[in-house]
């Protein structure tokens, strides 16, 4: 798992409970490294049950303020040049993921194939061995946050259904 996430959920989880040394350890996570998922896997447990919140409700709620606020201080090139929610993602894969594939060793980012839906909507498929769908449609809400927009999605396959990838639908409400 990319160090970022680490360190966004560090954040995340300080803005929501006071520090907890017992979630977050000594030291930073590095931006430019990798770290294994079961530590994120743990880290996110944790602060679950010290949230009492449900995992995909958390999953939602730090993708959203990933989306919404960390990616957004640290990618503001990025965030400038497009021109709403619909324009990000359909830029995402190949603007920041590669890139991150190729300058991170171990980095292993979702694979996402956003292709134009309609004039205003996407379709996005989601493949990861990690399972965060959850995390990706809060995500989406964040960028969308970003923007003053609503981007809401609707599912129409998930790997937690034994499909093969999650398939969501979204366009601009």
């Amino acid at each position: 798992m990319h160090g970022l996430i680490f360190a966004a959920l560090r954040e995340y989880g300080t803005r929501r409970l006071v520090e907890d040394e017992a979630l977050w350890p000594a030291g930073d996570y590095q931006l430019d490294e990798t770290y294994p998922d079961a530590e994120f896997g743990r880290r996110l447990e944790h602060l679950r049950g010290a949230l009492d919140e449900a995992a995909d409700d958390l999953l939602r709620g730090f993708g959203e303020f990933t989306g919404s606020t960390v990616f957004a201080r640290l990618y503001p090139d990025y965030y400038a040049a497009r021109t709403g929610t619909r324009d990000f993602l359909l830029g995402i894969e190949e603007t920041i993921h590669e890139i991150v594939r190729e300058t991170i060793p171990g980095a292993q980012p979702p694979h996402l194939h956003i292709r134009e839906l309609g004039d205003d909507g996407v379709l996005i498929s989601y493949t990861s061995e990690r399972r965060l769908c959850r995390l990706l449609e809060g995500l989406v809400a964040g960028v969308a946050a970003h923007y003053g927009e609503r981007f809401p999605l609707e599912e129409l396959q998930c790997l937690h259904r034994g499909d093969p990838g999650c398939v969501f639908s979204g366009a601009r409400a």
